[in-house]
């Protein structure tokens, strides 16, 4: 355990962040040697422990955690089962999330080439529900192991158990209480690729593959993601801060009337009774005319109004604000409220 440590490596963001207690934990062993240190007790019991792993969706709100943060470094990944169809794999949480991608594409497997390149580890991804260009990690999820830090006991949760939903989760929802040591996934031999959302088709095109392979799409999203966001280590960011806008189909009408180019995509749990709308954020962030601001040490990066940056030196708080400012200044424009996407600690 250490005191007073540096989480500067470990959030994204690149705020010199202090924690009051730290430690890493590479087993269920250690895990239950943890639960019986009282310093650990006495912050879970104040709801002050938390579970960073890659630190990749976390702003913290200030420069001290004044609690205990839990680093699970769990490894390996390994074949469950195989059939002529599909592969069922475990991945433990402690694998960084686009190597495993990496790993699944050069198998040849299909479900997750549309999440390439995304920052993180794989046992932060359920939590958050991960997803891009039209995929969502929940779409190859079967099961998350978890352990309990009050008790230590293992459980294993279904996907139904879950309870997946746009960039939540079960695990988002209840807090403090457990530690995502593996996830398994199933992958198909075959599948249909999934082209149609931002520009991945056109991009293809534009290079002359009219019949893409599975190691096209992963290339060209990480080609498109590089193109649009800041480079992991050099420019402080989350990727997407705010989630997309969910709006009723009056509201997009509404709004298609005033600007015809409004980009929008159905969401998918929505019914014919309550049929709701998609509309990315960061066209709206844009046109309320945020893309490319900067003020002192933050700003909106130039190539994407989604992503807000810490170009180094400055405090949490200015994200913070900055959040707010864009907040209000969209609710203004639109009529629409976005919401953040990253965990504020």
């Amino acid at each position: 355990m250490e005191k007073n440590f540096s989480l500067l490596g470990l959030n994204t963001f690149g705020f010199d962040v202090k924690a009051k207690f730290f430690e890493k934990v590479q087993s269920l062993d250690d895990v239950r040697n943890l639960i019986g240190n009282q310093d650990f007790k006495d912050n879970l019991n104040k709801s002050r422990v938390l579970v960073l792993s890659g630190g990749s969706n976390i702003l913290f709100s200030s420069g001290f955690y004044d609690g205990f943060v839990v680093y699970p470094d769990f490894k390996g990944i390994e074949t469950l089962d195989e059939t002529a169809e599909q592969v069922k794999i475990r991945c433990y949480g402690g694998e960084v999330w686009k190597d495993f991608v990496d790993y699944t594409v050069s198998k040849n497997l299909y479900g997750l080439e549309n999440l390439a390149d995304i920052p993180g580890k794989v046992g932060a991804a359920p939590v958050q529900n991960i997803g891009a260009y039209g995929a969502e990690v929940k779409d190859t999820i079967c099961q998350v192991h978890t352990i309990d830090l009050f008790s230590g006991k293992v459980r294993v949760f279904s996907k139904e158990e879950c309870e997946f939903s746009y960039r939540n989760s079960i695990f988002k929802k209840s807090g403090v209480g457990s530690l995502i040591y593996a996830v398994d996934f199933i992958l198909k031999k075959h599948a249909e690729l999934k082209l149609d959302y931002g520009n991945i088709r056109n991009y293809l095109a534009s290079n002359g593959i009219t019949h893409p392979t599975l190691q096209d799409v992963a290339k060209t999203v990480k080609t498109i993601r590089a193109e649009k966001l800041p480079e992991v280590g050099v420019v402080g960011s989350v990727g997407s801060f705010f989630q997309n806008a969910i709006v009723s189909i009056e509201k997009y009408q509404e709004i298609k009337q005033l600007y015809p180019e409004v980009p929008s995509y159905p969401v998918e749990s929505s019914t014919a009774s309550t049929a709701m709308i998609k509309i990315p954020s960061g066209w709206l962030i844009d046109r309320a005319g945020w893309k490319g601001y900067r003020e002192n040490h933050v700003g909106v990066w130039d190539k994407q109004a989604l992503v807000l940056v810490h170009y180094g030196g400055g405090k949490p708080q200015e994200i913070l604000d900055l959040m707010h400012k864009i907040q209000a200044s969209v609710k203004t424009k639109f009529g629409i409220e976005i919401h953040p996407e990253v965990n504020i600690v």
